[in-house]
């Protein structure tokens, strides 16, 4: 875990002095998106069920954004049926048609859950895009949500480091690929790998994407099986 979020750490320091220029111009977006699961890191974050999901944001000429995200979530098998709400604030950057990055931080609620604020957590992202075919995302949260046996829902840290890839194969058909490595303290600590193959279909505004998605044995610690297992999923997403 460490050498892998040094090295990442390292790759982005140097990509973010290479990019001294601002967002463009003051502008409003969004997308809607249904999905067969909603992953996170290559975990079920609505117990293997379909997710509608809305994002609005807000970029200004001077770089800042801001926004706010919404999906129906089911953390827990045992949980009752509810939704995730996020907001966040950062610094968006490019450098020409090469470079992109992005500071955020987000935070992120679950208001109808059984175990209500408990679930809440704070997160910082930093990635960084090359040309839109690669990426590099960095994580940390210092109070990410953990069950741990006879003690029930904690507060841990976690850190991850994530790669993914976007090529274009034919006409508007790319193909798909992610990697990472996520790692959650507290008692009896454990990290896990995921990973993620398939390919996005763009339509314009609307994109269609297929991919299948597991992670490592290790997973299994941290999270119930079902939750962890490997899954084919598909999205439709309209930007706006």
């Amino acid at each position: 875990m460490v050498p892998l979020l040094a090295w990442s750490g390292s790759l982005l320091g140097a990509m973010i002095l290479a990019m001294p220029d601002r967002a463009s111009a003051d502008s409003w977006g969004g997308s809607l998106a249904v999905t067969s699961d909603y992953l996170v890191r290559g975990i079920s974050r609505s117990n293997q069920d379909p997710a509608v999901q809305l994002d609005l944001h807000y970029s200004s000429d001077l770089g800042i954004i801001a926004g706010a995200f919404a999906s129906n979530a089911q953390l827990n098998r045992e949980d009752y049926h509810g939704a995730e709400l996020s907001g966040f604030l950062g610094f968006a950057w490019r450098n020409g048609d090469d470079w992109a990055g992005r500071l955020l931080a987000s935070y992120y609620a679950y208001p109808w859950s059984e175990f209500g604020s408990r679930y809440n957590y704070v997160e910082l992202d930093a990635d960084v895009a090359y040309r839109g075919w690669l990426q590099l995302n960095l994580n940390y949260s210092p109070d990410a949500p953990r069950f741990v046996p006879y003690r029930g829902l904690i507060s841990v840290t976690e850190a991850a480091a994530e790669i993914n890839l976007q090529r274009p194969i034919v006409d508007k058909l790319s193909a798909t690929a992610g990697l990472g490595y996520s790692h959650l303290a507290g008692e009896d600590s454990a990290g896990y790998v995921y990973w993620s193959a398939g390919g996005a279909y763009d339509l314009g505004p609307v994109s269609l994407a297929v991919s299948y998605a597991d992670t490592s044995s290790g997973a299994k610690t941290l999270f119930y099986n079902e939750a962890v297992r490997g899954r084919w999923t598909g999205t439709v997403i309209w930007r706006f």
